[in-house]
């Protein structure tokens, strides 16, 4: 065959291939569309439906906006189809726990819809590479206000970090006294969790195919079970600080906006009990780092501060679970490196577990999170000095010692 020859079947093949996923992603919208309707309409009484607009933003569940019609108009709601895998026990946690703090009167989550039969839990079941495997679906009222920002895109104002802040304690308030009944979610507390990180992460950098991302990982590796080994230390300090309900995945892209305020909260699924001073430090890993630049990779100092203070000012007015004691802001600085390798561990099960021949996204948010624990042990003194300025301006009633 000659190179001309060659290269007209070439490209032929390259416009099949476009032309193939053009249809594939047609049919599967079709599918989804359709699939959402029949759920909606046959499991609640919300209306008929009038449209389903696929929503695109999140990066472990799909999600569906849907316009039903009554006899008093239109209405909103927001659907979720779970990720593949999902424990259906770990469903009904998140629903009884979003229950219970609305019932508190913390309302910025949505409400979640009841069926027909009373649950709010919708199992379907649907082929996937030749097998049959349960999906679950849930319906939710459509939250209002502005999806202003991403766990990336994360420069709040001043006002807006001092918001999300205080959002978080109330949600804490809230959650004080959840009783989950035999409900939990299967990933373990973060200590526990933090011990199983090296065996998962050398097994990985094991089976890497020699991409940028397996290249990078493995380079890092030592330096990330070093400071794995340095976490696990801080177990001993945590004896007895105190546990709540944590929402874990606190980031600026999980609440909706309106007038720099925080004016709903959603993505309750990594809800889990946990040391209340490691939520506290995964929302200042997540609205307090920066993206950018040259400073990519460290933590805004000015702007922990003012996230750390408006926390305890908030949280100092509830009997529980209470201002953060003495001993949760002593060990604050390390969970916040503790806090960085959990999100880590996010990064890296979820690019080896949705493997993409594209590696940079991933690659990214590794070399981010990477730099921000490097950031954390070197500036160890500076956040100890932080955190004892916070519980300095507590004052008598403010910061405790524990009782």
């Amino acid at each position: 065959m000659d190179v001309a020859k060659a290269n007209e079947l070439y490209e032929m093949a390259i416009r099949l291939a476009a032309d193939t996923q053009i249809l594939r992603d047609a049919l599967e919208e079709e599918f989804l569309g359709n699939q959402v309707r029949e759920v909606v309409t046959s499991e609640y009484d919300l209306g008929e439906v009038l449209r389903v607009e696929q929503i695109f933003g999140g990066t472990e569940n799909l999600s569906f906006g849907v316009v039903t019609g009554t006899a008093d108009g239109e209405h909103r709601h927001f659907v979720r189809k779970y990720k593949y895998g999902t424990v259906e026990r770990e469903i009904r946690y998140e629903h009884a726990l979003v229950r219970h703090i609305r019932e508190k009167g913390f309302e910025l989550p949505a409400r979640v819809f009841e069926t027909r039969r009373g649950d709010t839990v919708v199992e379907r079941e649907e082929l996937l590479d030749g097998q049959r495997v349960a999906r679950f679906f849930a319906v939710y009222e459509m939250l209002g206000g502005e999806n202003t920002y991403t766990w990336t895109e994360n420069r709040c104002t001043d006002a807006e970090y001092e918001d999300a802040a205080r959002i978080l304690a109330r949600f804490h308030e809230a959650a004080s006294d959840f009783e989950p009944g035999g409900l939990y979610r299967e990933q373990p507390p973060i200590m526990d969790y933090l011990a199983t990180m090296p065996g998962t992460f050398s097994g990985y950098a094991a089976s890497g195919t020699g991409t940028r991302y397996d290249q990078y990982l493995i380079d890092r590796l030592p330096g990330i079970l070093a400071a794995i080994e340095r976490g696990l230390t801080l177990a001993p300090e945590l004896e007895g600080l105190p546990r709540c309900p944590t929402f874990c995945d606190y980031h600026p892209g999980n609440l909706k906006w309106r007038d720099e305020r925080g004016v709903g909260l959603f993505d309750f699924d990594w809800a889990k009990l946990d040391y209340r001073v490691f939520d506290v430090a995964i929302g200042i890993v997540y609205f307090c780092t920066s993206w950018e630049g040259e400073d990519d990779g460290e933590l805004r100092l000015g702007k922990a501060d003012i996230f750390l203070r408006a926390y305890q000012d908030e949280v100092s007015r509830t009997a529980a679970p209470g201002p953060l004691t003495a001993a949760e802001l002593a060990v604050l600085p390390r969970m916040l490196a503790i806090a960085a390798l959990y999100v880590v561990s996010w990064d890296i099960v979820a690019y080896y577990i949705d493997r993409d021949p594209n590696d940079d996204e991933y690659l990214y948010f590794l070399e981010h999170n990477v730099a921000f624990v490097d950031f954390i042990e070197s500036h160890l003194d500076e956040l100890a000095a932080m955190a004892a300025g916070v519980e300095a301006a507590a004052g008598p009633g403010g910061a405790r010692g524990e009782e």
